[in-house]
């Protein structure tokens, strides 16, 4: 039996995510839990000691997020043997109750960090080690926004190579050039220790602040194609054409 079923799969295809509750065990939340506060030498229950920082340095799961059977299984049935990555690593929201909450303006695409196009980026996911409620730092999300930014890579394929950002309006339109695009209102991810959400490359998202008094400890999973540096380049007219699906 695949892992994920018809429906799952259409719906993954047409919203450009797809959420999994319960899909990591408790047994191995609490073990990455544990890892976590041995790591940054905090006390789970003791405010006082939180740090600040929210990229976990010199920092991964163990076993990494990825390489979950549960993982691998979706991963093989979604891109066959062309996917690679899957690591663990940690990004993480401290609460801030004393901020007033509000909604981020607009998400990104990633494989455009500060080292330059990547290219290949395929499939993200993300899971949490504590249960995250409304206004708590989750995951953001635009649902549907993989279409119209695969539409805009089609008219603009010289772009894909972050050129894009020297637009003369990008300084007044930043990353809501994409997510400004998406057909519907934006989503936080909340839900329960274990939850995995799948997003496809060209979902907009972002982070979101975290006025509650529990940290988001988000644990997050990147898979790019195997062969990404001869494909790179390529918008295909088909957005599932580097997929088995």
């Amino acid at each position: 039996m695949s892992p994920l079923d018809a429906d799952q799969i259409s719906s993954f295809k047409q919203h450009g995510y797809l959420i999994l509750p319960g899909l990591v065990g408790e047994d191995v939340v609490q073990a990455w839990r544990d890892q976590f506060w041995g790591h940054v030498g905090a006390a789970a229950d003791d405010a006082s000691s939180w740090p600040e920082d929210y990229v976990v340095e010199s920092f991964g799961v163990d076993p990494p997020f990825g390489q979950l059977p549960q993982m691998r299984a979706i991963v093989s049935q979604l891109g066959g043997q062309q996917f690679a990555g899957g690591g663990g690593s940690m990004l993480v929201q401290w609460p801030k109750p004393a901020v007033d909450w509000r909604a981020p303006a607009e998400g990104h695409i990633d494989g455009y960090g500060p080292g330059g196009w990547s290219g290949g980026f395929m499939m993200g996911a993300t899971t949490y080690l504590e249960e995250v409620g409304p206004r708590g730092g989750g995951f953001y999300y635009w649902p549907d926004s993989h279409l119209p930014v695969q539409e805009y890579f089609r008219a603009h394929p010289g772009q894909i190579d972050g050129s894009f950002r020297e637009r003369d309006d990008w300084e007044e339109l930043s990353w809501g050039l994409f997510s400004d695009l998406g057909p519907t209102a934006p989503l936080e991810f909340t839900g329960a220790a274990g939850d995995v959400i799948l997003w496809h490359c060209f979902l907009c998202h972002t982070g979101s602040p975290n006025v509650g008094t529990r940290p988001r400890l988000g644990v997050f999973s990147r898979w790019h194609h195997a062969e990404r540096e001869q494909m790179k380049w390529d918008v295909p007219e088909d957005l599932w054409k580097y997929w088995t699906i």
